[in-house]
């Protein structure tokens, strides 16, 4: 990614995470807060545990408001990892001021090699290209151990809240012509499990779960693999 393309990122997530103006926006944003707290949490811990030892080092690359993290910064050690300043006050906000944080871009972590047993994430993929996240993988895997993994919530075109928000979407928009849009565009959402295995593949990772279920509402897949011994 190019500095003015990072910087454009930055100032587009700054302005998500910055108090919304118009009553859409406002409803949306309760919404989502409600769906990660209440919802995807519950999905995140579970995964999370069934994947990692408790002390585990993880990076949540890709933080946001980490209203998400409450419940496993009690098991695992966990350091954000945003590009948005603003993100990053709520992420503080929500889990202690003296969460480990770090303010910078998941294409160039600041991290040395081997650093962490594990990375996850929720909802970021789908925000880049598939050469993008080629690049992303690829930092993903320079900072993980040998035996580490990847733990990502992706959306998929099938989800229920990608439907739900492309209508609601298609309401204000095209009928309402109100021009708003309530979350940046998801220009890679997950088509297939073989999309993901071999995009992964092409990374040094070897998918070892792909799951589409109840337990989060079929609104996200969850992509679990494990970096590989050969590049």
């Amino acid at each position: 990614m190019t500095k003015e393309k990072a910087l454009k990122e930055e100032k587009e997530w700054d302005k998500y995470w910055t108090k919304k103006k118009t009553a859409s926006q406002e409803i949306y944003r309760y919404f989502a807060s409600f769906y990660r707290k209440f919802l995807i949490k519950r999905s995140l811990n579970y995964f999370l545990e069934k994947e990692f030892k408790k002390g585990a080092s993880l990076l949540h690359a890709g933080s946001g408001s980490g209203q998400v993290d409450e419940d496993v910064r009690k098991l695992f050690e966990i350091t954000a990892l945003d590009i948005s300043s603003e993100a990053l006050k709520l992420y503080k906000y929500y889990n202690g001021q003296n969460s480990k944080i770090l303010k910078a871009s998941i294409f160039d972590i600041p991290a040395a090699d081997s650093s962490f047993d594990g990375i996850y994430n929720l909802g970021v993929h789908e925000h880049f290209t598939g050469s993008e996240n080629q690049q992303i993988f690829k930092e993903f895997r320079r900072v993980l151990r040998p035996d580490g993994k990847i733990v990502l919530f992706w959306p998929p075109k099938y989800g229920l809240t990608v439907n739900v928000l492309n209508s609601v979407h298609f309401v204000l928009n095209d009928i309402l012509k109100t021009k708003i849009r309530l979350h940046p565009g998801e220009i890679s959402l997950i088509e297939n499990k073989k999309q993901v295995e071999n995009l992964l593949k092409d990374c040094g990772f070897r998918l070892t779960r792909f799951y589409f279920g109840p337990k989060d509402a079929f609104t996200q897949c969850v992509v679990v693999a494990k970096k590989s011994t050969k590049n």
